[in-house]
């Protein structure tokens, strides 16, 4: 039964069904911690396996590690191979060489950094630590959602538990599962919302668990992720207010809670490295475009819905503002609505003192998620800032879309509690199981896109023995330039930081090259423009092997190390001045260089890599070939792409590639210069089952850098693609 006095209390109401969890009995069994910690331990791995599969949970496992995973996985490594002890704790010599950087830096876990690096011999070499973290998370989410549904609820546990499962469903967490592992931690923002709700509770010692549990968490928050740590903050701050308005604590112990709350922050966000001095490295682009639109609540995006359409977004960087409830919780929301209307009578008033705090809470985080340029759909509704005179100082929350989980989670909560307010447990209880097997097949698009994604190999082209020896003769590894300088113009492309970073860590050699999240100044002008004027006037290190361009192995030859130093190794310019490695110092001419620009293109090394497939399944074939043995088989709608990088800025290019299907199909060359955001592609060309030739003529950009894709059109059927060239000039074949 319901207490009358609850909302004159400013506790949380009850059910209709179910004493309050603070009634003076003792708890059952099911009620113990011990219950909710198994349970959560259970049906946290169980889902971990379901979205990752076990590959990716196994930590030695690292051939599925790429894109944002990879540089979180080289900070890791890096920083547990240096010896030394420094401060900031998560700093290393290791990355970003002769300066050094916080791996904090990179989003990735610094805490979880932090307390497995002690724990370095007992681990694995090489180990990735995502796995865990997605089964820690999983678990976590569980049991923070399993906790704060029965301070709501009661002793519901059945209702609790299968409302539980739809935190682990929630499709904004469950996108994360695909790349960026510190924002899977979502368990935080649950977390602060059942430190808030514990907050409302008039038992014993409540206002003081309040002040620990919050400093707690602030420092746990900001240990993993800033955007996350600001969400609890903020939510936190929303539970102080309650508190003084219900007189529960003073002003001044509330200005003292929030003081701890905020030293705690900063002392924890300064030790790991996440104090940029003169914040420079933390006003980079993306505002107003990483921002979620309106309709993010009723938009699956790309992934299909069995009933909700794809709604337009306003920019593509709107991916970030990713925040769909999925169809079992909008069809739970709209029963909620239409038993709320027919039964009036037992709606309970929520007490405004913790009502209004958390409806402030999750409105000033939803203003701040849609940016200073409100969207919906396609079009923009409310320009706040149209000069974007105030918008640069909102920079260091750019990729406000995820503002919006807080705001999610607290919306989420609410209807599913909703119903054991409004109709017995029982039927609640079924209304909930129906609705978790709709929410489950409406959001399984979205799973199988992630493990779809996370199941895929990345080899390296770094195909030589001799990548295998640097490390025995050279103790660095100096790219230049650096990725973070020029990553379409560094060595290796848009996934040069990969293919280094790997090697570096495999070789444990220190490296200069690296991707990151942010850089602090002083490190971004010395590898970007210090050390490329170096080679003109200092000769290479000894120390140190070097993979350069085609325009800086000039440099060398001319500067006081001299020719003869720099070698051609799987498509990549290898100096040292050490050993000559056994190859010829002669390098390869411009025409050469050309001539071997594309990779694999033939397909003859048996295997699709370094052709990467965008919507496509792409694999190679003996069934069909133009030349040689093997051809590349792409089926389904979509691209095979490459990255080229290497190409000499404005000069004029001809993509050429052979082509055989059905004459149901159609096929085209696309060039796509990545300097300008541009692109040029052939002329849509219907399939002859007879090879036919390809072409499109391209001009290289000021990074002489490309990504060519071979597109397979929309009918069904197999596109053979071989020998695919790039040529100088525009009448070349």
């Amino acid at each position: 039964m319901n207490t009358p006095d609850s909302a004159a209390t400013g506790t949380l109401p009850e059910t209709r069904e179910s004493q309050s969890l603070t009634a003076q009995r003792p708890p059952r069994w099911y009620e113990s911690l011990w219950f909710a910690i198994v349970l959560s331990l259970v049906a946290g791995f169980s889902y971990a396996l379901v979205v990752m599969g076990p590959t990716p949970l196994n930590p030695k496992n690292v051939n599925w590690v790429a894109f944002d995973p990879a540089y979180h996985y080289i900070g890791w490594e890096l920083y547990r191979q240096d010896p030394h002890v420094h401060w900031p704790i998560t700093y290393t010599d290791r990355l970003g060489y002769p300066k050094g950087e916080s791996v904090a830096l990179l989003d990735l876990n610094p805490l979880m950094a932090v307390v497995l690096k002690p724990l370095s011999p007992l681990l694995p070499e090489p180990a990735q630590y995502f796995g865990i973290e997605v089964i820690l998370g999983c678990t976590l989410q569980f049991f923070f959602a399993f906790r704060l549904l029965q301070a709501l609820i009661g002793t519901n546990v059945v209702g609790a538990a299968l409302g539980s499962a739809f935190y682990l469903l929630a499709p904004p967490l469950n996108y994360r599962f695909w790349g960026h592992y510190s924002l899977s931690n979502q368990w935080l923002l649950v977390a602060a919302l059942f430190v808030f709700a514990q907050a409302q509770l008039d038992s014993p010692g409540a206002v003081r668990r309040f002040w620990i549990s919050s400093a707690v968490l602030c420092a746990i928050a900001v240990g993993i992720n800033p955007y996350l740590a600001f969400e609890v903050l903020v939510v936190l701050l929303a539970g102080v207010a309650s508190l003084v308005w219900r007189k529960r604590i003073s002003l001044p112990m509330s200005a003292a809670v929030v003081g701890v709350m905020l030293v705690v922050g900063f002392v924890v966000s300064y030790a790991i490295g996440l104090v940029i001095s003169g914040g420079k490295g933390y006003a980079s682009g993306g505002y107003r475009d990483l921002s979620m639109n309106i309709m993010a609540p009723f938009d699956p995006r790309t992934f299909a819905s069995l009933l909700m359409p794809r709604f337009q977004s306003a920019s593509h960087g709107q991916y970030e503002g990713y925040n769909y409830l999925g169809l079992g919780v909008l069809v739970l929301l709209a029963v909620v609505i239409v038993a709320a209307l027919l039964h009036k009578d037992k709606l309970q008033t929520p007490d405004k003192r913790w009502l209004m705090p958390m409806a402030l809470c999750c409105l000033l985080l939803t203003l701040l998620a849609l940016s200073t340029k409100i969207t919906g759909g396609a079009h923009t509704l409310i320009d706040l800032d149209p000069q974007e005179h105030f918008s640069k100082y909102f920079a260091p929350l750019r990729a406000s879309g995820r503002l919006f989980w807080a705001p999610y989670y607290a919306i989420l909560t609410a209807i599913l509690v909703a119903p054991f307010f409004l109709i017995r447990k029982l039927w609640a209880n079924v209304l909930l199981a129906a609705l978790l097997v709709l929410q489950f097949a409406d959001t399984r698009s979205l799973r199988q896109w992630v493990r779809m994604t996370i199941s895929e190999d990345h080899p390296s082209p770094l195909k030589s023995p001799i990548w295998a020896e640097l490390g025995a003769q050279h103790q660095n590894l100096i790219v230049l330039p650096a990725w973070q300088c020029a990553k379409n113009a560094s060595p290796g492309g848009p996934e040069g930081y990969r293919f280094f970073g790997f090697l570096a860590i495999a070789d444990h050699m220190r490296i200069n090259s690296y991707q990151s999240a942010r850089y602090t100044g002083v490190a971004q002008d010395y590898h970007c423009d210090v050390a490329p004027a170096e080679l003109a006037t200092q000769p290479l290190s000894p120390d140190s092997a070097y993979v350069v361009t085609p325009e800086l192995a000039e440099t060398i030859a001319r500067g006081p190390t001299g020719p003869g130093k720099c070698h051609d190794l799987d498509n990549f310019i290898l100096c040292s001045t050490k050993t000559d490695f056994g190859l010829s110092p002669v390098l390869m001419t411009p025409e050469q260089r050309v001539e071997n620009a594309v990779t694999n293109p033939g397909l003859e090394d048996g295997k699709v890599a370094p052709w990467s497939n965008n919507g496509t399944e792409a694999s190679v074939s003996t069934a069909h070939a133009h030349s040689g043995t093997y051809s590349l088989s792409e089926t389904g709608a979509g691209t095979v792409y490459q990255d080229i990088n290497g190409l000499q800025p404005g000069h004029t290019y001809t993509l050429s590639a052979w082509a055989s299907c059905p004459a149901s199909l159609t096929v085209r060359l696309i060039v796509y210069n990545p300097t300008e955001n541009s692109s040029v592609s052939s002329p849509l060309a219907t399939c002859d089952p007879a090879w036919q030739q390809l072409s499109r003529t391209f001009t290289a950009g000021g990074e002489g850098a490309v990504r060519i894709h071979l597109v397979h059109g929309t009918a069904a059927g197999a596109v053979y693609w071989d020998d695919i060239h790039i040529s100088s000039g525009e009448e070349a074949r």
